[in-house]
C-alpha cells in the first residue's frame, strides 16, 4: 500500500529526474527507493513507440519489484536487525568514515 501511495504522488517522476543511463546505484540519491527497480522502465519508455500497453507492463513490473524489495518476509528479530545493519547503519558509518578521512580532524579510524 505504501508503494502504491508513493507511485500516486509522483514516484516515477521523482526517479526520472535523478535517472542517468550510465549511473551506478551505489551512491546518494540513486540508493533511494525505486531508483534501481525503475531502471528498466526508464531506459525503455523512450524506445517503445506509442505502445502504451508495453510501457504499462514494464512499469507494473518495476512497481512489483519495488514492493518486493521493500517488504521484509517474516518478522524475526534477527532478520530485521540484519536488514537494519545492512541498509541503515553500515551506509551511515561509511559516510562518516569518508567524511572523517577527508577532513583534518586528526582522528584515527580503524
Amino acid at each position: 500500500m505504501r508503494v502504491d501511495q508513493m507511485v500516486n504522488v509522483g514516484l516515477v517522476d521523482k526517479v526520472r529526474k535523478i535517472f542517468i543511463h550510465d549511473a551506478y546505484y551505489t551512491k546518494r540519491s540513486r540508493r533511494s527507493i525505486g531508483a534501481l527497480e525503475m531502471d528498466r522502465y526508464l531506459r525503455e519508455e523512450t524506445n517503445i513507440d506509442k505502445d502504451d500497453e508495453s510501457k504499462k507492463m514494464i512499469l507494473q513490473s518495476s512497481i512489483a519489484n519495488i514492493k518486493r524489495n521493500t517488504i521484509f518476509k517474516g518478522d524475526r528479530k534477527e532478520v530485521m536487525d540484519e536488514a537494519w545493519r545492512n541498509t541503515i547503519l553500515q551506509p551511515c558509518l561509511d559516510i562518516v568514515k569518508i567524511f572523517l578521512r577527508n577532513d583534518d580532524h586528526n582522528i584515527i579510524i580503524n
